[in-house]
């Protein structure tokens, strides 16, 4: 790698000799006056910093290649370490698993082995500039295999004969796998540390080489300095140009900011107007010298905005940014005009504000479509309701009917006329409940939130309190971890609480030991409370079905209830601004998760 950027250094070097044979030519026919000085000043200047560049290029990518080699070494290295750790840990987990039987192991144990696979591509990747490391590593790789191979097998048998795995635990074939491992890394490691002092002692000869062109660098920089003097001539015949260039510029740049989609404009820090785009203007209908210096933000938002921005602008001043603030604009001829506005602050040197730069875009459209989305969802929940309330009273009939067949004409009816009448009892019942549970869930749109500091703790032995008056009959081990508090509406928090805790108890009906565990963390933004069991559980790729209106992921007959519980866990949470969100396995139990923001 080394030689060929050589090589690219030499024809550069080549290609620097030609340019300066091609400007001596050149200064050859110059006139012998007052600007020849000046150019073949310049020239001369140009072509010394040219060729010191040249060479200054050449050593940096020479020292930067040996720095890289270095680097490379050490990685190769650190991931060797790394390796062998994670071997370890594959070694030790697999061992915890057969000598107690937590599956806590089994989770760590197939990690590891996903990351030991990883580093092993990763450290043939590094090393496959060295055929030698190389075939090591390809044999450490089927030795690793083995390995790995082996502790599956005392897995596999640790679940079917404890006694036969720890036989299989304690003969020398792990152990001889281990040591041929660490017998062919012990050689891997040797030619690396080899490597790694060949090319150190490389890299410190190309630092001191570097240092002394530096000094040298800095020897004729000063030279240099002396040249540019005759470039003062140069520069004052371009300075006129770049003024002209720099007005035109700022032309385009105040054309473009006049010009913009959206409007711009600038306040002080008492809210006055320092500048403002056309576009604002022509939103607003004021002349430019009608608004700037003379009219402040107060003159030109609605009272209930001025209240917004009253409580905004001096925390925007203090943190620098405020994003998507809603306004109400009032345009000269008394129409409003709803707008987004974001703004930056301006400081001076001292952090004392100067002046606001923000943008403001036209959002009448998005209202107008929120209030038909608002519109519509009203509409929708009233249908739901009204739906739902009228088919109370035909069903009650039904089940009432249903009920003077089954008590009063049970002589008459045959065996299959009175399974059909309890079939028509069991369908209205159901029926009911879930007509129940729409009218709960449609309820819930309906309903203002009533926040309030909520002691979870206390809130979740309430809960408990009533569900154990309904499971009088089963026995449960319920581990409530202390829960970090938050604020919401009591009684919609409750019933979320009730919601996934009824859950847990019904999934995990058809276990011998029902093990449920309440517990809460803090995230940056929010605080997130989880409900666990270790009943039937799910198969995740149903994972997005879960909080959805009477979506159920088994079968009524198993387990009973009208998928609408989790709908409604849904929606209060995301009415407070959290989020929910689920974890399992099949028939290893699952977990459910909620956020409330802080």
């Amino acid at each position: 790698m080394l030689p060929s950027k050589r090589n690219a250094a030499h024809i550069l070097l080549n290609c620097s000799e030609n340019i300066l044979a091609l400007l001596a030519n050149i200064i050859n026919t110059i006139n012998k006056r007052f600007e020849f000085n000046v150019v073949l000043g310049f020239i001369l200047t140009l072509a010394l910093v040219f060729v010191l560049g040249i060479y200054s290029y050449q050593n940096n990518r020479i020292q930067l290649d040996t720095s890289h080699w270095v680097n490379h070494t050490q990685e190769v290295l650190y991931q060797s370490e790394q390796l062998l750790l994670t071997l370890t840990d594959i070694e030790a987990q697999q061992r915890g698993y057969c000598l107690t039987d937590q599956v806590e192991f089994l989770v760590a144990y197939t990690q590891s082995k996903d990351r030991i696979t990883m580093q092993v591509v990763t450290l043939l990747s590094l090393t496959k500039d060295n055929p030698r490391q190389n075939k090591r590593l390809l044999k450490i790789q089927q030795l690793i295999r083995e390995k790995i191979a082996f502790c599956d097998q005392t897995i596999a048998l640790r679940k079917v004969d404890s006694q036969q795995s720890m036989v299989l635990i304690t003969s020398l074939k792990g152990k001889q796998l281990m040591d041929a491992i660490k017998q062919t890394f012990s050689e891997f490691l040797v030619e690396e540390k080899t490597l790694l002092k060949y090319r150190t002692i490389e890299n410190e000869k190309q630092i001191t080489k570097f240092n002394i062109l530096f000094i040298l660098t800095l020897s004729i920089t000063g030279l240099i300095l002396v040249v540019l003097f005759y470039m003062i001539y140069i520069n004052l015949r371009a300075r006129k140009k770049a003024e002209e260039e720099l007005v035109s510029a700022s032309k385009a740049i105040q054309d473009l900011y006049d010009n913009a989609p959206c409007g711009y404009h600038s306040l002080n820090g008492d809210g006055r107007f320092l500048n403002i785009n056309q576009t604002m203007l022509n939103w607003l209908g004021y002349q430019r010298d009608e608004v700037i210096g003379k009219k402040k933000i107060s003159d030109v938002i609605t009272p209930e905005s001025l209240k917004v921005f009253q409580t905004n602008f001096p925390i925007f001043k203090q943190q620098g940014f405020i994003n998507n603030l809603e306004v109400f604009f009032v345009r000269r001829d008394g129409s409003l005009l709803p707008g987004i506005v974001n703004s930056s602050a301006i400081y001076d040197s001292k952090g004392i504000f100067v002046k606001s730069r923000s943008s403001t875009f036209d959002n009448t459209q998005q209202k107008e479509d929120n209030e038909k989305i608002i519109l519509l969802n009203q509409e929708l929940e009233a249908f739901t309701y009204t739906v739902s309330h009228d088919l109370r009273s035909p069903l009650r009939s039904i089940t009432g009917y249903a009920q003077i067949l089954e008590e009063d004409y049970s002589d008459v009816l045959d065996e299959e006329g009175q399974r059909i009448v309890e079939v028509i009892i069991n369908s209205s019942k159901r029926m009911a409940q879930l007509i129940d549970d729409l009218l709960s869930f449609a309820r819930l749109g309906r309903k203002d939130l009533s926040l309030h500091y909520l002691d979870m703790n206390k809130l979740i032995e309430r809960v408990l309190h009533e569900l154990s008056e309904e499971e009088q009959q089963r026995t449960m081990e319920i581990d409530v971890q202390h829960l970090h508090p938050c604020h919401g509406d009591l009684n919609m928090i409750k019933q979320v609480w009730f919601n996934l805790i009824s859950n847990a108890i019904k999934y995990s009906q058809n276990k011998n030991n029902t093990h449920i565990e309440i517990g809460s963390f803090t995230m940056e933004n929010e605080v997130c409370y989880f409900v666990k069991d270790n009943g039937a559980g799910f198969d995740m790729k149903y994972v997005h079905k879960l909080f959805d209106v009477f979506q159920r992921l088994h079968r009524i007959n198993e387990f009973e209830g009208t998928g609408v519980g989790l709908a409604i866990v849904k929606r209060i949470v995301t009415r407070h601004g959290g989020r929910v969100w689920a974890e399992a396995q099949l028939d290893q139990g699952a977990t459910f998760y909620f956020s409330i923001p802080n």
